[in-house]
């Protein structure tokens, strides 16, 4: 049996079996918001076509797009890995553009407050996808992104259970058939020159990592299947070569771009404050940004020295910090010591009054599967905002391997221990991320807001919720608690400065991991790794970004509701919108007029 018959049969036949996605309309307010809708429908359908993974991650497994004269095409975006031809980008751009061009022909005064709200999100991805296409092409300068589009096509299928495992199988069959195509144009795609050191370093390690989750992890997770020895067999070889294909395009990047890859990585103080604006709306001055991010890494520096003065007068922070490391669940205690933290955090919200929590089982803390554990600690598996076939959710919590050795294994369940845990699980969770996605379930938005969001928002929110929830009384006043919640504050102020200066001050990875060593108090290997991520995402100072904007308005509210402020109806209203710009949260909980400051 042929590779060509096998797969163009299958396809015919899942195509038949998978219910069809029609996108939905978004309800209207004014005239603008009905206009608004139709072009953010076009631009997901080909957004997905563009990129089918997104689709499979989305929740959307099959596309009814219209054609002139009334009739439609079905899309099949599961079985689909994307063109990545120097004329398929040219012709996304092009899309970009055309779609920005309708979205800012729309007058602001024919749209809601959300509408408005609305076309800055899409405005706000257009404008990052552009500056990653065509101001920076990644497609050229980042080897990389051929990785992580094949990788995440497998992945986004075998992570969410929307189909029997033996039918996702076969959409793993079909995506991995295109990989060693895919990354051979990837080859001819990538300009050497234009590639940075650290670029081309990552991306090989992240090609070998590429085929060992192909050859260990994915090959698991469909070792069960065994009703079909014909479409295993197909599998099996398909993803063999796959795997080949990720290892022969390390080997590329070794060879060919590693010794020419001598590009900055640095985007500049202009691109970065684009990207801000795109961000936040607001433009805010670098010179602003900074001297923000500064004051609070000091003032959370000021209050993690106290703290720990606090726990141990006779002991450095770092020793201080050390010893609550030793406090950890066993092994065998990981995973039903974060179910009872998942328990104590909800009773905790509802003992506070913290927010109003929807209706919903408490989310299930589970061992994190053997394929996502290369890439995480912890992490909330919620289903896609469409998804309507997998919809359990799942709390994340990487376990001990049994092959580790004792030093090992108490290395990674000292990021475990008991404090740390708990104010993880408070991001992940409660009344983290997994809250705010049930928030958004449970909401009537738009098309638009389901599926876009602003990372200042949704980011900054978990994180505030870490300071916030001690500060109720997480913990009994355990000062451990606090310690833990600041240990993760100045990571996170330490990613805000170091992307800034990363970018617009000439700052090196080596400068940067000694700063993160200095003022996270992190060890070495951590902070190299904190300091890499900054080359490649300029703004993943988002978190305390995000934080110090949701504690603005929090602040500013407060004032302008005087005595009948209450916590738990300032954060119901503030989730009740999805995850847009906090430039028009503001506006949305203070009325239109706000004039406010972000910051």
């Amino acid at each position: 049996m042929s590779k060509s018959w096998f797969l163009s049969s299958w396809i015919g036949a899942a195509a038949l079996s998978t219910v069809a996605f029609a996108l939905p309309a978004l309800g209207a307010s004014i005239a603008g918001d009905s206009k608004l809708a139709a072009i953010g429908q076009t631009f997901f359908n080909g957004s997905w076509e563009f990129r089918p993974a997104d689709a499979t991650s989305a929740g959307v497994h099959q596309i009814i797009s219209p054609l002139p004269g009334g009739a439609h095409i079905a899309f099949n975006p599961d079985s689909q890995l994307g063109s990545v031809t120097p004329a398929a980008f040219a012709s996304e751009i092009e899309r970009l553009h055309k779609t920005l061009d309708e979205l800012q022909a729309l007058s602001a005064g024919d749209l809601s407050l959300d509408g408005r709200a609305d076309r800055q999100l899409l405005m706000s991805d257009i404008g990052r996808r552009l500056f990653a296409l065509e101001t920076r092409p990644e497609w050229r300068m980042s080897p990389n992104y051929y990785v992580d589009l094949g990788s995440s096509a497998v992945f986004s299928i075998v992570s969410r259970d929307f189909a029997p495992l033996s039918e996702r199988m076969l959409f793993v069959t079909v995506r991995e058939s295109k990989i060693p195509a895919m990354l051979a144009q990837g080859e001819k795609n990538i300009v050497s020159s234009e590639v940075p050191a650290i670029y081309a370093q990552t991306a090989q390690l992240d090609a070998l990592g590429a085929a060992d989750f192909l050859e260990h992890d994915v090959a698991s997770a469909f070792a069960p299947v065994d009703d079909n020895p014909t479409y295993k067999a197909e599998f099996v070889k398909t993803n063999a070569a796959a795997a080949a294909a990720f290892r022969s395009y390390a080997a590329f990047i070794k060879q060919t771009v590693v010794p020419d890859a001598h590009a900055p990585f640095a985007i500049g103080a202009d691109a970065y404050e684009h990207l801000e604006a795109l961000q936040n709306v607001d433009d805010i001055p670098l010179s602003r940004l900074l001297a923000v991010g500064e004051a609070n890494l000091s003032k959370d520096k000021a209050a993690f020295i106290a703290t720990a003065r606090e726990i141990d007068p006779n002991a450095s922070p770092t020793e201080v910090a050390d010893k609550m490391k030793a406090d950890h669940p066993t092994a065998d205690r990981l995973i039903p010591t974060a179910q009872s933290d998942l328990n104590d955090l909800v009773a905790f919200i509802k003992s506070k009054h913290i927010l109003d929590l929807p209706d919903a089982p408490v989310a299930r803390a589970v061992p994190t599967p053997q394929f996502e554990r290369q890439f995480t600690f912890a992490s909330m598996d919620s289903p896609g905002p469409l998804e309507t076939n997998a919809t359990e959710a799942y709390y994340n919590v990487t376990p001990v391997e049994p092959t580790w050795t004792s030093a090992q294994s108490d290395e990674h369940l000292g990021f475990f221990n008991r404090y740390n845990l708990l104010v993880v699980s408070a991001h992940e969770t409660y009344p983290g991320h997994y809250t705010n996605y049930l928030f958004n379930k449970q909401t009537d938005l738009s098309l638009i807001r389901k599926l876009e969001w602003n990372v200042a928002f949704g980011e900054g929110w978990a994180h505030y919720d870490e300071q916030m929830v001690v500060d109720e009384g997480l913990g009994g006043g355990d000062p451990r608690y606090r310690l833990a919640q600041l240990s993760g504050a100045l990571q996170r102020d330490c990613r805000y400065i170091v992307g800034i200066k990363e970018h617009t001050q000439g700052m090196t990875i080596e400068q940067a991991t000694q700063f993160l060593m200095d003022n996270g108090f992190m060890g070495r290997e951590p902070a190299y790794r904190e300091a890499v991520r900054g080359t490649g995402d300029p703004l993943y100072g988002y978190y305390t970004l995000g934080k110090l904007m949701l504690l603005k308005l929090r602040s500013d509210y407060q004032a302008k509701m005087g005595a009948q402020f209450d916590l738990a109806k300032f954060h119901d209203a503030l989730l009740s919108h999805g995850d847009p710009p906090i430039y028009y949260i503001r506006r949305m909980l203070l009325g239109a007029d706000d004039k406010g400051s972000l910051l």
